[in-house]
């Protein structure tokens, strides 16, 4: 039977056979009260999460769960009550799109869990910490922000020790009890090739107290690990035991590192969907666990029940080489008419493209996100000009090939159009926000200040987002970029809590104006306003964007109205987004 331990003369000769079933692993390595680190991609271990579920639902654990992006399967951790504390970067329902989980918002009003949000970068540089057996580590995100004061237990600022004239961020460091991860393949001693790109999945692996409880496609021989051992990110002495579960990371994607005999899959978007509408209410959601969680007794069940042909269908990767989009030969659009997003996608793009022509910027971090599409958008522009750009995500991917479609970036297509998958941290912590960044991140957020500062946490009620995520480490870029929709609610006179802090803000693009401010403390002022068919005057429009803005609105030396797009702009958009037309 596959997935029990059992004698392999395979094995190298003493080696020590760690091959369970999901089930027993579970059993004998997890402990009520454990510190639990949950890693694997977005939304963690999915097979993993749950069995930990069938095992300990209606029961009272109180596991601390540790994991950067909580979503999928991970969030019904919290509807069944088997977390007492989680420390977190995001939490979202994530399906065609991103959203705010009802059930974390629920526990943030509530207070039935203990709540502890970083930013991406900084909660891997605690695990870090962790795994190097220092008792804290430097970072460059969070500081200034309002996650630094509600973390003042774990962050620090010092005075720089060694003459640099300026305060420098500590981040306690943090060890798990257990990691629990998914990998693509291991041998039966657990040494073990992970997904790419590696993401938040490396560190809290190697700073866990009692080691790691690994879940896998398939196990391998040593000799195949051995011939891949250059893509070995978990050595097999610190794993407890590995276990078998195909589509582990279910209903998310898993992209292999260029391994042979193998099957990657592509996020199953139709399940996120169905999940997504049971998440509108508590008994439909209970329906859906038992159906899916508890009635699946292993992964085997789980699998016999999303059936052949679904799995199959996922397992089609297709990627079609990023198209340079040929302006000189393309015809003219002969829609004049435009739609609203498509003016702000437009002006959008047409100001990242002017600051990084001005700024000589060679990377780009665009943000998740419908708003996203103007920096592929600049882009295509970009490319037809000869300017070399490299888009990059905080997962690790570099200078990937976009291309439209729900799952954006993290299509298993695109992952592997990069020409180069890395981690968090060194994507975050030095790509972004290093010494000799060359980035301008784009970002969307649920609310900006007069002075940039940007809010995607949560609301002045109270309600929570989404969390930081990568935005806090995204905005350490050389220069930042924000798109939003504009109300007086998402430009308050006082922000309810920074996210992010604007100091490298240069330019808001927002539904209805573009607003520039140099970069530091300055004061945002509108430089330019949306057209809008309504309105009969630039001078309506500028009292169009005071009378939705929460402060009172500095003017720039001179308010212009954005041109309406091009016919050759609305093509490459559409283009772009054919489901546009």
């Amino acid at each position: 039977m596959r997935g029990v331990t059992r004698y392999n003369p395979e094995l190298e000769s003493g080696a020590e056979s760690k091959l369970l079933t999901l089930k027993e692993a579970i059993r004998r390595y997890v402990r009520p009260g454990m510190k639990l680190h949950l890693a694997g991609g977005i939304g963690g271990p999915s097979a993993a999460i749950c069995e930990l579920i069938r095992q300990y639902r209606g029961t009272n654990p109180g596991f601390t769960l540790i994991q950067s992006t909580i979503s999928g399967h991970a969030i019904n951790l919290l509807h069944c009550n088997l977390a007492r504390k989680i420390i977190f970067a995001a939490c979202a329902d994530i399906s065609t799109s991103s959203r705010p989980s009802r059930i974390m918002q629920r526990a943030w009003a509530e207070k039935s869990l203990d709540l502890e949000n970083w930013s991406l970068c900084s909660l891997q540089q605690r695990l870090m910490a962790g795994a190097l057996g220092v008792s804290f580590i430097p970072t460059r995100s969070i500081a200034g922000s309002s996650i630094a004061q509600d973390n003042q237990a774990a962050f620090k600022e010092i005075h720089d020790p060694f003459g640099g004239g300026a305060n420098v961020g500590l981040v306690q460091a943090l060890n798990p009890d257990i990691s629990l991860v998914h990998g693509c393949v291991a041998d039966e001693q657990g040494n073990t090739i992970s997904a790419v790109p590696y993401g938040d999945d490396l560190w809290g692996l190697l700073a866990s107290s009692d080691g790691v409880l690994v879940t896998v496609e398939k196990i391998v021989p040593t000799d195949y690990i051995k011939k891949y051992a250059a893509l070995v990110k978990i050595p097999g002495h610190i794993v407890k035991a590995v276990s078998v579960a195909p589509l582990g990371v279910h209903p998310f994607s898993l992209a292999h590192p260029g391994i042979g005999d193998f099957n990657a899959y592509e996020t199953d978007t139709e399940f996120l969907q169905d999940l997504h509408r049971a998440f509108a209410d508590n008994q439909k959601l209970d329906d859906w666990i038992k159906e899916w969680v508890i009635d699946c007794n292993t992964p085997e069940d789980y699998l016999n029940k999303l059936g052949r042909r679904r799995v199959k269908n996922l397992q089609k990767i297709t990627f079609k080489a990023a198209e340079r989009y040929n302006m000189s030969a393309a015809a003219p659009s002969p829609e004049a008419e435009y739609s609203q997003e498509e003016m702000v996608l437009i002006a959008a793009a047409r100001e990242i493209t002017r600051c990084i022509m001005e700024s000589g910027h060679r990377v780009a971090l665009v943000g998740a996100g419908s708003w996203g599409m103007a920096g592929l958008l600049a882009y295509h522009q970009l490319l037809a000009q000869g300017y070399q750009l490299d888009l990059i995500t905080g997962n690790g991917q570099i200078g990937y090939e976009p291309q439209s479609g729900p799952l954006g970036a993290q299509s298993v297509g695109v992952v592997y159009s990069a020409k180069m998958l890395t981690d968090t941290v060194t994507t975050h912590g030095v790509f972004v926000g290093g010494r000799n960044s060359k980035c301008l991140s784009v970002l969307g957020a649920g609310q900006v200040d007069r002075n940039g500062n940007l809010n995607s946490t949560k609301t002045a009620d109270g309600q929570f987002l989404v969390g930081s995520g990568g935005a806090n480490d995204s905005a350490n870029a050389r220069e930042v970029i924000v798109i939003l929709n504009q109300s007086k609610d998402r430009f308050p006179e006082t922000m309810s809590y920074v996210t992010c802090p604007g100091d490298r803000v240069t330019t808001v693009i927002s539904t209805m104006g573009v607003f520039r401010k140099p970069a530091g403390k300055g004061e945002l002022r509108l430089a330019a306003c949306l057209p809008d068919p309504a309105l009969a005057s630039l001078e309506d429009e500028i009292k169009q964007v005071q009378d939705n803005c929460g402060w009172s609105l500095k003017l720039a030396d001179r308010v212009e109205e954005v041109s309406h797009p091009t016919p050759d702009e609305l093509k490459l958009l559409r283009w772009l987004v054919p489901q546009r037309s």
